[in-house]
């Protein structure tokens, strides 16, 4: 009888490390991402929240907070990824244009992409912006139309290798020039940390700047690191919303910020995670931040994250 336990004991310890060493990391690219659906054994759930506070597998790591600010409720996310191009952007439709009346909610981009994490992005297609700045998703540069706009927008950069650069009232030729390969550029801003110093905020750009509202922003920590911040606003109980230069004294207080870039904020402002959902159904793409405020507003892209590590019996490929 104890030898039988014995072997039984051994085939299923076999069979475990079996399955352990065909998981795998796959490396995407610019081009491609190999993100599978999130496994949910790597999540952690917390029953006093109606979200997950952290993921992590050998390729990536999430760690959700919140807290109080200004009486304001903020979330944060904190991520880590193993190479570059775990971070990704979508387009509605996959297609560059559209009016400003067109996009999808992020949970949909979330989705389709199989992020384990996504923010809403800059609204590129705002008929503020329509026709300025620079444009640039995955490699491929749309728009370049800094020196053109009635008004001066701060972009922000990301190269291939993962690291964030940021150009205040940028000018074409800081695009034009820049010494590296940009993977993603940026129209909306400002630049709220820099050097992991607060910075002034001085115009408005329809920005709404000088009245509280729900804020979202996007940093880089070091290498390969990030957070994501976004805060309530009036529209959500118990929260009186942030000024943008107050968004700013909030991220930099973190401490360990370097540079932080405002994104498109109002009802726009979406963290997207595992968590409730709405109609009360756990769900892996969920709205995780304002969670008294049902309302949710189409997005004309998202900023995501994903998962390189790939189950070796469930290998696939996600056209992008």
């Amino acid at each position: 009888m104890k030898r039988c336990s014995l072997w039984v004991g051994l085939i299923l310890m076999i069979c475990l490390l079996g399955t352990a060493l065909g998981d795998h990391a796959v490396e995407p690219t610019v081009e491609e991402s190999f993100a599978e659906k999130p496994r949910e054994e790597f999540y952690t759930m917390d029953p006093d929240k109606k979200y997950a506070v952290a993921y992590q597998d050998p390729t990536l790591e999430i760690q959700i907070t919140e807290g109080r600010y200004q009486e304001t409720t903020w979330t944060a996310a904190r991520i880590k990824i193993a190479y570059p191009a775990q971070l990704r952007t979508a387009m509605y439709r996959d297609r560059y244009g559209g009016s400003q009346s067109e996009g999808d909610p992020v949970m949909v981009y979330a989705e389709r992409k199989n992020a384990v994490f996504a923010v809403n992005d800059d609204w590129y297609m705002s008929q503020y912006r329509q026709n300025a700045g620079c444009v640039i998703r995955q490699g491929v540069q749309y728009r370049l139309k800094c020196d053109q706009s009635k008004n001066v927008y701060d972009i922000l950069v990301i190269d291939d290798k993962g690291d964030f650069h940021v150009f205040p009232t940028a000018a074409d030729a800081d695009i034009e020039n820049f010494d590296g390969t940009i993977v993603n550029a940026f129209t909306f801003g400002p630049v709220l940390v820099k050097d992991g110093a607060a910075q002034p905020v001085l115009t408005d750009n329809h920005m709404g700047s000088f009245a509280r509202a729900q804020r979202m922003g996007i940093g880089q920590t070091g290498p390969l690191e990030y957070i994501c911040v976004c805060c309530e606003g009036p529209e959500d109980p118990g929260s009186q919303g942030l000024l943008l230069e107050e968004f700013g004294q909030l991220v930099a207080s973190f401490g360990d910020v370097n540079v932080f870039y405002n994104l498109d904020g109002g009802s726009s402002s979406t963290m997207v995670f595992r968590g409730v959902n709405r109609k009360g159904k756990e769900s892996l793409f969920t709205k995780i931040n304002a969670p008294n405020n049902p309302k949710v507003r189409g997005a004309g892209g998202c900023i995501y994250f994903t998962s390189a590590w790939i189950a070796d019996e469930e290998q696939g490929v996600v056209d992008e």
